[in-house]
């Protein structure tokens, strides 16, 4: 093997590696976000145990990751995307036939989340904006950015309209307004002053509010979605991850501009400055996607400078490579503490939340890489593989037989040339 081959698969696994840290960091990340959420379905809310030496940390803790890991998550959604139709153009299959069937599948996945865990579920809403997504793959470069930036547009104008709407009906707006409808926490629905206390009133209840829990997921969310997929879709094809002296410039202007503005206009929230509330109103869906650039630069920079080797690295390299079981066994977990049918842990003062989000972040740590040590995919991977595969099994089978044959044939070919 020569010494380019062997650089290039170097790169290449470097890229992987960078792919799979980033993806654990967004998993740990929205499991910051959602801990406190987790917490309030308890039966209280942080905000109100509050000792003065840890006031801090809840807003601390919302400046750090609400929206912000959620927003890295769908960039990083839209680069497997671009992944996924890169293998399907190699090895000659229709795109997105596969890929829709892979979206079914997640959609249902979601819904049984959504059901039979937590109401925050953001699986649903991605399969959605995915098959939409997935079609557009086809289109030139040139094409896709016009989508990108009409999916923006689309996604600014819808937030300032509910930002005004929410205003002039006498609310903040914006953000706020969503948060106040979920008031239930991570265990009800609509909030009606109750929690509900065994597991099966917990997965009526999601399943008779149904539609109001999921506009997040299918009306105030999708075009945010669709803008971050193409984003990620763009950003794998400028090649933002192959390592060389492009990616480092373009990660250096990410994570500067987007820490630079995006941090700028997060402290804008909790400073006494003119123009708080706007920001607040904005904070989640506007000002979190400019951080989570920002975010995904630096996180770039830190691997490269690193070499992705640590054991932090390799630890959330871990839970990215089982990044679907990881989101789901986190809120399991959340969820079978917190609740009153549970181990009913809670509720715990700002203090006792972070540390609970650090025991659940390190347990998923310690069982990823416990799982890979036995296998090459997480458990839930390993199903999700087998469905998606099982329609195609057939066709694929016959491919492969071509493909043989074929090969055969060139070399047959060959060595009747080189015959006297």
């Amino acid at each position: 093997m020569s010494r380019e081959t062997k650089s290039k698969e170097a790169q290449a696994s470097r890229r992987v590696q960078s792919l799979d840290v980033l993806r654990g960091v967004a998993i740990i990340g929205t499991l910051l976000t959602n801990i406190w959420i987790f917490a309030i379905g308890s039966g209280g809310d942080p905000v109100y145990l509050l000792g003065k030496s840890e006031e801090f940390l809840s807003p601390l803790s919302n400046a750090i990751s609400n929206g912000k890991f959620l927003g890295l998550l769908s960039i990083l959604f839209g680069v497997g995307i671009a992944i996924q139709f890169e293998s399907a153009v190699r090895n000659g299959l229709r795109w997105p036939w596969r890929y829709e069937w892979r979206s079914l599948l997640l959609l249902a996945d979601g819904f049984i989340h959504f059901a039979l865990v937590v109401q925050f579920d953001i699986l649903m809403g991605y399969a959605l904006v995915g098959m939409v997504i997935a079609p557009l793959l086809l289109l030139r470069t040139r094409w896709l950015v016009v989508a990108t930036v009409l999916a923006g547009a689309l996604h600014l104008a819808l937030e300032f309209n509910r930002m005004m709407a929410g205003r002039s009906a006498g609310g903040r707006g914006g953000d706020d307004d969503w948060a106040e409808g979920f008031g239930g926490g991570a265990f009800g629905g609509a909030w009606d002053g109750e929690v509900p206390t065994t597991y099966f009133a917990e997965v009526a209840d999601r399943m008779g509010n149904f539609w109001a829990l999921r506009e997040e997921a299918f009306i105030i969310a999708p075009p945010l979605s669709a803008f971050l997929f193409l984003c990620g879709v763009l950003l794998w094809r400028a090649g933002l991850f192959r390592g060389d002296a492009r990616a480092h410039a373009m990660s250096r202007r990410f994570a500067v501009g987007g820490l630079t503005i995006g941090g700028t206009l997060t402290a804008w929230e909790y400073l006494p400055l003119p123009g708080k509330d706007i920001i607040g109103a904005l904070s989640r869906y506007t000002v979190a996607p400019i951080v989570a650039f920002g975010y995904l630069g630096l996180i770039l920079i830190l691997l490269r400078r690193r070499g992705g080797s640590g054991f932090l690295s390799r630890r959330l390299a871990d839970v990215g490579r089982t990044a679907l079981s990881c989101y789901m066994l986190q809120n399991v977990v959340a969820i079978v503490a917190f609740s009153q049918w549970g181990l009913d842990l809670g509720p715990f003062g700002p203090l006792g939340t972070v540390l609970s989000w650090a025991a659940i972040s390190a347990l998923l740590m310690l069982g990823a890489w416990w799982w890979l040590r036995h296998f090459r995919q997480g458990p839930f991977e390993l199903v999700w593989r087998w469905a998606v595969n099982v329609p195609f099994q057939r066709a694929d089978r016959r491919r492969q037989e071509k493909r043989d044959e074929d090969e055969k044939q060139a070399t047959a070919d060959r060595t009747s040339v080189g015959a006297p």
